[in-house]
């Protein structure tokens, strides 16, 4: 209908969203607290959790242990599209957490 416009491909996509990820200003929690990441991506879906992690390291997210991540930014909805577009989100878990001493 005389409209124009661009089809990604799903490599194209994955590109963009990286992309989008890693432009994001980081700004610290105004509560002082960290966002944490838990994840168990099968590994018949290895691509999916692979993607998932790269996803969290451009959110400047900090691995705990393999499957543990855990940042000190306001990311939470960025982490939240990451996670719906790559279809885990029967696989994560995310918390809200503060350091007590």
């Amino acid at each position: 209908e005389g409209v124009r416009g661009v089809i990604l491909t799903p490599k194209g996509a994955e590109r963009a969203l990286r992309i989008k990820l890693k432009s994001t200003k980081r700004k610290k929690r105004k509560d002082n607290k960290w966002i944490m990441v838990i994840f168990d991506v099968p590994e018949k879906y290895r691509r999916t959790r692979d993607l998932l992690r790269g996803a969290l390291i451009s959110l400047d997210y900090q691995k705990l242990q393999q499957s543990v991540w855990v940042c000190p930014y306001d990311v939470h909805k960025e982490t939240g599209e990451a996670i719906r577009a790559y279809r885990a989100i029967s696989y994560v878990k995310i918390f809200i957490i503060e350091e007590t001493i």
